[in-house]
This record gives C-alpha cells, sequence and structure tokens, in this order.
C-alpha cells in the first residue's frame, strides 16, 4: 500500500508541514528533523508525488511527446532521440499515441497539460485552430518535429521535405525516365504530404513533362496501402520506369507488389523511398531513399525545447537539418541516357 506524508511525519514525530520542506527543499530545517524524516522516508519506502512536487517547484520533470503511429520506425527513431537528451536532463516522458486522429491529438494535449508537464514535442500531420488555441491558452512551452508552425512562439525541427522530393525525381529525369510514378501521403499532411508531392510536380515541370494523373498513387505511410495502391496501378494497365515513393514504408509496399506481379526491381523499374528507416537497408532489394537525421531530429527537438523551458533564448526557431540521397539496390547504378 502506498505510504503518505503523514505516516512519514507520525515516524518521524514532525509535523507534515516540516516532512514538505525536506521533501520539497523549500524552506530551512533543523538538521535533527531533517534527518529522522529522511530515515522515515528510507523506512517506509515513502515516494513524494512527483505532481505536488512540481507545484512547488513549478517543474514536474515531466515532457509529453505526441507522436501519430508507434509502428512507423520514422517516430520510433526520434523518440529514441528524445530519450536520449531527455533523460541527461533528468526528464521523464509520458508518450502518447494519437493514431492519426485530431479528436486523440486534443484528448492527449488536455490530459498533459492536466498533468502539468513542463513541456511538449509534438508530431502531428497538420496544426489546426484547435491545436493553436490550446497553445496559446495553455502557454505551454512546445517544439514541432517534422511540421512548422509560423503562427505560434514555438520552435520546430524538419528538413526541406519540398527540396528532397525534387532532388530525389531529378535523379530519375537527368537519368532518362519520363514515366515516373509517385506514390504521395494525403496533401492535408502540409509537409511530408503536400511539400513533397510539390517537389515531384515541380521537378517533372523543370523538364517541361505534365502532371500525368495516372502516374499519381495515392496511399497513407503504411505498407498495405502502399500495396493496394501500386495493385491498382498496375491493374488499370499503368506502367512506369521509376516510383518515387514519399515514404519508406510505402516503397516497401511497392516493392512487394511489384515483385508479386512479376516485375523486376530495378530492372524493369526503380523504387526510391524517403526517411531512410533502418529497414530501408535491410530490405530486399535494399532502398535508394532520402536520408533524414531522424536520431539527430528528436534530440533537437529535446535540447530546443529544454532551452525554452529555461528561457534561453535561440537565434534559430526554425531548425532545417540537411538531408541527402542515399543509394542502395533498388535503384540502377548506370545511367539510362545523358539527357
Amino acid at each position: 500500500m502506498k505510504k503518505t506524508i503523514n505516516e512519514v511525519a507520525k515516524l518521524a514525530g514532525v509535523s507534515k508541514a516540516t516532512v514538505s520542506r525536506v521533501i520539497n527543499e523549500s524552506k530551512p530545517v533543523n538538521p535533527d528533523k531533517k534527518e529522522k524524516v529522511l530515515k522515515a522516508i528510507k523506512e517506509l519506502e515513502f515516494r513524494p508525488n512527483p505532481v505536488a512536487r512540481g507545484l512547488v517547484h513549478k517543474r514536474t520533470g515531466l515532457i509529453g511527446v505526441l507522436i501519430p503511429d508507434i509502428t512507423n520506425p520514422f517516430f520510433a527513431e526520434i523518440v529514441r532521440g528524445i530519450e536520449g537528451v531527455i533523460q541527461t536532463h533528468q526528464f521523464n516522458i509520458i508518450l502518447c499515441h494519437t493514431f492519426h486522429s485530431h479528436e486523440k491529438e486534443m484528448e492527449h494535449l488536455h490530459m498533459l497539460h492536466e498533468k502539468y508537464v513542463d513541456g511538449i514535442i509534438f508530431m502531428t500531420s497538420k496544426v489546426t485552430d484547435a491545436h493553436r488555441k490550446f497553445f496559446v491558452e495553455s502557454k505551454l512551452p512546445v517544439t514541432f518535429v517534422n511540421r512548422r508552425c509560423s503562427d505560434l512562439n514555438s520552435y520546430s525541427v524538419d528538413i526541406n521535405n519540398y527540396q528532397a522530393a525534387f532532388e530525389i525525381t531529378s535523379f530519375f529525369l537527368k537519368r532518362g525516365h519520363r514515366k515516373i510514378a509517385v506514390i504521395r501521403a494525403p496533401l492535408t499532411d502540409k509537409t511530408s504530404g503536400y511539400e513533397r508531392f510539390r517537389g515531384y510536380q515541380d521537378a517533372l515541370r523543370a523538364y517541361q513533362l505534365p502532371i500525368d494523373e495516372n502516374l499519381v498513387l495515392r496511399s497513407n505511410f503504411k505498407v498495405e496501402n502502399a500495396y493496394k495502391a501500386v495493385r491498382n496501378f498496375l491493374d488499370g494497365g499503368n506502367k512506369a520506369s521509376a516510383m518515387v515513393a514519399t515514404s519508406d514504408l510505402m516503397a516497401i509496399g511497392a516493392i512487394k507488389c511489384l515483385t508479386d506481379h512479376g516485375y523486376r526491381v530495378p530492372e524493369e523499374i526503380e523504387v526510391s523511398g524517403f526517411d531512410d528507416i533502418p529497414m530501408a537497408t535491410y530490405y530486399r532489394p535494399s532502398i535508394t531513399t532520402i536520408h533524414q537525421p531522424i536520431l539527430d531530429m528528436g534530440k533537437t527537438a529535446s535540447k530546443m525545447l529544454i532551452a525554452k523551458m529555461e528561457g534561453r533564448g535561440l537565434l534559430e526557431k526554425n531548425i532545417v537539418l540537411p538531408h541527402t540521397i542515399v543509394f542502395r539496390k533498388s535503384t540502377l547504378k548506370s545511367p539510362i541516357s545523358e539527357v
């Protein structure tokens, strides 16, 4: 049974207020009394309520982290980066899985506020007016990952998703591909959906190629949904010489569907991904992809949030980390042409 502060006071032979002062280090306590209190705490295995202590110190040592999909290795890697920094600063994480649901996001945000968390690291597909209202009214420090919200007094860390998608599409175009399909995420996701799709489109426009809607496959970061999108594409009699998937999980679904339908990757159709999750290296064929410094994104988000909570201003509110193309076996090494 959980011990109470009253039991500690009784065993130590002091008042409840004295025990509170010792626990919270709020006021000086007679050394003899302090020793009795500490001895009673140890004997009873008493554990102070972190929320109650937080109210005294105006800090609970808790950080809320909201992720949309706990099964996606991208978010798992970000959380690993967050934990690496948070723990060294003696904070703990409350991890909330939102299932890509706006209602769940708001539910978790209000729960975190009620638990007096010191700050929030937030990953969401879009920032709504309800989000803005919450952060303005709660005044909780927040750092966004893979998202930017310039109208809030918040920090963010990301890569240039538009430029990355432009570069990987241009890679195929420079090598002579003209039938390049894209597997895109919902455009309501302003970063991973809209910005990556816009990069693909503008790369085609740079080569004066039209946007062929038959080459636009719609999915939502799920392996199984990308598989279905590619299957429908093939069943419709459509053909492409390359596919740009806007996530590695969608690239995996695409490659699985293509091989199931007798296509050889990359000999007959080349496929690229986006994110460079660990699985991209070990899948067969290994996936050419946009490398995001995922672990560093988590670490940077944590450092930014801690700086904000401690009242230290940063010169840069929106940090854009570098990306690179990692070439693996899902694309051919030799060029198709010099176009």
